[in-house]
């Protein structure tokens, strides 16, 4: 059997996003073929969501309580498959379609230790009745060998995860799926503070399909009212304090903890910056940014961008949500300024305390208190900057 699309292909999410419309037609005609399709990737929301989502269009949402049946890892034997594909559960007479799902199924993981012909799920999955799909979801790379038997039997789907130029046609698909319209404009708006979470992304697009209905139209103005950002959020707090204005900082910083954000993931948030920031001053100090263009148009700021060698591109981080270099050019452009309000020295300084944060949240000492003094020592060092220049 193929590949809905090879997994060098799946790489691209403009290839995944167009092959997964012509399986979802498939799926909404009742036209599967074949009936198993095992779907599988690294990002386990996006691998679940594939599966959901053929759920959604193979059965009506009358039937789905008779004719699902969802096993996982170690429950997922081959006695339990050959009961969920021939022992209909009760009900089952009353619809035309059924579903049998797999979640990490062990008669899978089993296979490596036993001979091929000894592998009963496999004989199983070849004799499956008229009406009956079964989809397994793999969230942990499958094996070569496990692949070539699937093969046999089954559509392959592999899902990648999503880098940072993938999320704008995967918002597209979002709302293409809940039916509503959104502008590049507002999908960017939307990037922006959600960030490179397939999960929450999903999310807010539903909360704003909830709210405009079907065919309705997203704006801008809608985005900022409706999605809340503690990314964004987290970045005008590091303004202020990158700015020395401890009153703003803390001000912010309690109104994070007032609507309940967690502590920990303001504090990873605050790293991160400060980690951008850290590359910003050292892309500044290296002279492979121009401050004279800092403030230049887009396009001409983009391709001083473009010109830093590649050389020095290898040596910030591989994870694209702590590389400054894959952030969008306004963001890259936002942390340059930012860092010159800071030397390389206070940035490494300002990482250091945000470390013993990190430690001391692990003693049990309130986490509001300790990110609140955090911030009153980041507002420090550039209190401290401003008077060592007034001295000199």
């Amino acid at each position: 059997m193929p590949y809905l699309l090879f997994p060098q292909e799946a790489q691209f999410f403009r290839n995944v996003r167009k092959a997964l419309s012509q399986l979802y037609q498939s799926a909404r005609y009742g036209n599967l073929k074949p009936p198993v399709v095992v779907v599988f990737g690294d990002d386990e929301f996006l691998v679940q969501r594939v599966i959901h989502r053929l759920i959604d269009l193979l059965l009506p949402s009358e039937d789905r309580q008779t004719a699902i049946t969802v096993l996982e890892g170690k429950d997922a034997t081959e006695s339990e498959l050959a009961q969920a594909l021939f022992e209909p559960t009760f009900g089952f007479q009353l619809t035309k379609r059924r579903a049998v799902i797999f979640k990490s199924p062990a008669f899978l993981k089993e296979q490596s230790r036993r001979k091929r012909g000894d592998l009963v799920w496999l004989r199983y999955l070849q004799q499956i009745p008229e009406g009956t799909y079964v989809l397994i979801a793999l969230t942990e790379p499958p094996t070569s060998a496990q692949l070539n038997l699937l093969n046999e039997i089954a559509l392959l789907v592999p899902i990648a995860k999503l880098r940072m130029q993938d999320l704008p046609d995967f918002v597209q698909m979002l709302a293409e799926q809940a039916s509503i319209h959104m502008d590049k404009a507002s999908v960017q708006e939307l990037i922006e503070r959600v960030g490179n979470d397939a999960r929450q992304l999903a999310i807010e697009v539903e909360k704003l399909a909830t709210y405009i209905g079907v065919d309705g139209r997203v704006t801008v103005d809608i985005v900022r009212e409706f999605v809340p950002s503690l990314a964004m959020d987290v970045f005008s707090l590091v303004n202020a304090v990158v700015e020395g204005d401890a009153k703003r900082a803390m001000a912010m910083l309690d109104g994070l903890l007032q609507r309940k954000e967690s502590p920990m993931l303001i504090l990873y948030l605050l790293a991160r910056q400060f980690r951008l920031l850290l590359q910003a001053r050292l892309l500044l100090d290296a002279k492979l940014v121009s401050p004279a263009l800092l403030h230049a148009r887009a396009d001409s700021f983009k391709q001083q961008i473009e010109r830093i060698p590649e050389e020095i591109r290898q040596r910030l981080p591989n994870d694209q949500r702590l590389n400054l270099l894959k952030q969008s050019s306004a963001a890259i452009r936002n942390f340059l300024l930012q860092s010159r309000n800071f030397s390389r020295e206070q940035i490494v300084i300002a990482l250091k305390l945000i470390l013993e944060t990190d430690v001391n949240f692990k003693t049990g000492v309130d986490q509001g208190q300790q990110l609140a003094l955090l911030i009153l020592n980041l507002c420090r060092l550039k209190a401290n900057q401003e008077k060592v220049a007034v001295q000199a």
